[in-house]
C-alpha cells in the first residue's frame, strides 16, 4: 500500500507552533540553551527567573526547561504553579541540585543534572515534545521512569528515605503491568525517534568534512544505511529528469538502482513536496532494490523526502527500513534531514563559487517593452537615471539593496522609492555630486530574490531608464538550466542572452595576509589576536571586553575602537580579494 503523508503540512508537525521555555536565573546558561535549540523544529524563549517565567507561562508553552535553585520564586514554586493552573506542558528540571527522594512526588517529566550538554538538552526537548501526544497514563509511566533514573545516579545509602525509591519502583511496575502494550508501543516510537535524531547528528558531523556535492550525497547514503537497511539519492538533471547518483546498503550500486518503483512520490515536475511513505513495499519493489538479499528481509518500508534549500530543489533521498512503516515523527525528521542536506549542497556550491578557479556567468537582459521587472528598474525609469547594484542581502520577506545612483540625487531616489508600494524602507547612505548611494528594503525584486535563493551570486546589475543587464555567477556543477528557467519566469521582460565560463585569478592566503598586514597597526593586530585567543569572539564568550582590555592594559572603550577599526580593515581586505580591482592598462 502507498500512502502520502504531508509531514510538512500536518498541524501536529508544524514545529514553529511548538514553544520551549528555558527558565534560569543564570542568563548565560539560559541564552546558551536557547542558542543550542535555535534552528530546531520549535520556537525557543527564555525567562531569567521564576517570576518572569510565571508571567510568561500559558497554554501556548509545550516544554519548560526549569532550574530549581532560583532566588525569590524557586523552580519548585514554578512547577507547583504550572500544575495548579492546569497547564498541559512537559517540564524538565535542569539543575545543579543532586536528586534525592524529595523529588519522588514532584510532577516533572525529566530531571537533568548540571552541567548539561547540547546533545542532552536537545534529546530531552525532542522526547518531551513527543511524549506530549501520549495518553496520560503512559506519560505518567515515563515521568516515573525519569525520576527513577535520576535517583539511580545516587548510592541508595546516601538517600534520605531509601524506601521511597522502592515504593517508586513498585508504582512503576504497577503502571507498566496495567498499560503494558501501550507502553511498549511508545517505547518503540521513542527508540525510533532517538535513532533518527542520532542519525541527524551523524549526518551533520559528516557534512562538515564533505567537499563536493558527490561526497555529500554518498556520505549521507552511507550514514543513513548504517542505521537503516539502505538509502539512495536521486538528483534532478539539467533536463529535468531524475537519476540515482549515490547509494548505500546491501551492496547497492547507483547505476543499478531501479527508481521506477518510487515514481509515485514525485509530481509531474519531478519534485517531492512532502514525506512520501511506502508502507510494506511490494515483493517486486523489494527485489528491484535488494536483489538476492530481498528474501532475507521481512516487511520493508520506504520513505522519500525532498532534498531542497529555500527555493531550490536538488533531488530526493529515499530510505528503506525493515519495519512496518515510518511514523509521522520519523517522516518529519527525515524531511528536516533533506533540508539539511540541501543546505549542505548549497553551502558547498557557494564555497566553489567563492574559491573556484572558474565559474559560470549567466547574463540576462532586463526590462524593455515587456513590462515591469521590479522596483529598481521602475526607479531608473521614473527618475530617468542610471542605477547599479552594489550589494543585495536576502531577508525572510525580501531584500536589502545598496544601489549607486547617477543622474539623480540620492534624496530624489529615496523620495521616489518611498512613493512605491513595495519599498518598506529607504535612506541615503551617501550623496555625492556625480553619484549617490541609497539603501532600499523591498519585497518586489523577484528576479534578484530568485537568483539568490538558487545559490547564484549577483555579479552586477546595471539599469538605465527601466532596462539593463544582469550577470549572475554560479558554480560549475550547479543546475544552470533550472536557474535560467526560474529567473526568466520570476518577472516579465527578463531573458537569458549569454552563458560563459569565467576564469578567475587565484588569491593565495599569503597574499591576503600581506595585504591585511599592510593595513593593520601593531596595536590593532595585538587586539585582534588577544581577543581571539581569549575566547571573546565565541558564544558564550570566554572573556568579556573588560577582561580583554585589562589583559592589554587599556580601557574598554579603547579596546572597542581598535577592534572596530581592525574588523573593518579585515572585512575590506576580504571583499577586495573577492573582487580585486582590474589591473591598470
Amino acid at each position: 500500500m502507498v500512502t502520502e503523508r504531508s509531514a510538512r503540512e500536518s498541524p501536529e508537525l508544524r514545529a514553529a507552533e511548538q514553544v520551549v521555555l528555558v527558565v534560569d536565573d543564570d542568563e548565560d546558561l539560559a541564552d546558551t540553551c536557547r542558542y543550542w535549540l535555535d534552528g530546531e523544529r520549535f520556537a525557543v524563549e527564555t525567562a531569567y527567573g521564576g517570576k518572569e517565567a510565571l508571567s510568561r507561562l500559558d497554554d501556548t508553552v509545550d516544554v519548560v526547561l526549569l532550574d530549581r535553585r532560583m532566588p525569590n520564586v524557586t523552580g519548585d514554586d514554578v512547577l507547583e504553579e504550572i500544575r495548579e493552573r492546569g497547564l498541559d506542558c512537559r517540564v524538565a528540571m535542569m539543575t545543579a541540585v543532586e536528586p534525592d527522594t524529595d523529588i519522588v512526588d514532584m510532577p516533572f517529566d525529566a530531571y537533568l543534572v548540571k552541567p548539561v550538554s547540547e546533545t542532552e538538552v536537545k534529546e530531552t526537548v525532542e522526547e518531551l515534545l513527543v511524549r506530549s501526544g501520549f495518553d496520560s497514563e503512559v506519560r505518567e509511566y515515563f515521568a516515573l521512569e525519569s525520576t527513577e533514573a535520576a535517583l539511580d545516579s545516587r548510592d541508595v545509602e546516601e538517600l534520605r528515605e531509601p524506601e521511597a525509591l522502592s515504593d517508586l519502583r513498585s508504582r512503576l511496575e504497577a503502571v507498566r503491568a496495567e498499560h503494558e502494550e501501550a507502553i511498549r508501543n511508545r517505547e518503540a516510537q521513542l527508540d525510533r525517534l532517538n535513532r533518527t535524531n542520532e542519525l541527524l547528528r551523524d549526518v551533520d558531523r559528516a557534512l562538515i568534512d564533505a567537499r563536493t556535492r558527490d561526497e555529500i550525497e554518498q556520505t549521507v547514503c552511507e550514514t543513513v544505511a548504517s542505521a537503516h537497511e539502505a538509502a539512495f539519492v536521486l538528483r534532478r538533471t539539467a533536463a529535468g529528469t531524475l537519476r540515482c547518483t549515490a547509494a548505500a546498503g546491501h551492496g547497492l550500486d547507483p547505476a543499478g538502482v531501479d527508481i521506477g518503483f518510487v515514481d509515485e512520490a514525485f509530481d509531474i515536475d519531478g519534485t517531492v513536496e512532502d514525506g512520501f511513505a511506502f508502507d510494506d513495499i511490494s515483493e517486486a519493489h523489494r527485489a528491484a532494490v535488494f536483489g538476492d538479499d530481498a528474501a532475507a528481509l521481512d516487511a520493508v518500508s520506504a520513505l522519500c523526502v525532498a532534498i531542497d534549500y529555500r527555493e531550490t530543489m536538488y533531488g530526493a533521498l529515499v530510505v528503506y527500513d525493515e519495519t512496518d512503516g515510518f511514523d509521522d515523527e520519523s517522516a518529519a525528521l527525515f524531511s528536516d534531514l533533506g533540508a539539511t542536506v540541501g543546505n549542505g549542497i548549497s553551502a558547498t556550491q557557494s564555497k566553489q563559487l567563492l574559491n573556484g578557479d572558474s565559474v559560470v556567468e549567466l547574463e540576462f537582459q532586463v526590462g524593455g517593452d515587456a513590462g515591469d521587472t521590479g522596483v529598481l528598474a521602475g526607479l531608473s525609469a521614473t527618475l530617468d537615471c542610471q542605477l547599479s547594484l552594489d550589494s543585495a542581502s536576502r531577508l525572510d520577506d525580501g531584500l536589502t539593496c545598496f544601489v549607486s545612483v547617477a543622474g539623480a540625487s540620492g534624496a530624489d531616489a529615496v523620495e521616489a522609492a518611498v512613493d512605491a508600494d513595495d519599498v518598506s524602507q529607504a535612506r541615503v547612505v551617501s550623496d555625492g555630486d556625480e553619484e549617490s548611494v541609497v539603501e532600499l528594503r523591498t519585497d518586489a525584486e523577484a528576479v534578484l530574490s530568485t537568483a539568490i535563493d538558487h545559490g547564484a551570486s549577483v555579479e552586477r546589475l546595471t539599469l538605465s531608464e527601466g532596462s539593463g543587464s544582469l550577470a549572475l555567477h554560479v558554480a560549475a556543477d550547479a543546475d544552470h538550466g533550472a536557474l535560467v528557467e526560474a529567473v526568466t519566469t520570476a518577472a516579465p521582460g527578463v531573458s537569458v542572452v549569454a552563458k560563459r565560463e569565467v576564469e578567475r585569478s587565484v588569491q593565495s592566503p599569503d597574499s591576503f595576509r600581506r595585504a591585511l598586514d599592510s593595513k593593520l597597526t601593531d596595536r590593532q593586530r595585538t587586539v585582534l589576536e588577544t581577543s581571539l585567543v581569549s575566547g571573546y569572539f565565541e558564544w558564550p564568550r570566554g572573556s568579556t571586553a573588560e577582561e580583554v582590555a585589562d589583559s592589554l592594559g587599556i580601557s574598554p572603550p579603547t579596546l572597542h575602537e581598535h577592534l572596530r577599526t581592525a574588523e573593518r580593515k579585515l572585512i575590506e581586505t576580504y571583499f577586495d580579494e573577492l573582487s580585486p580591482a582590474p589591473a591598470d592598462d
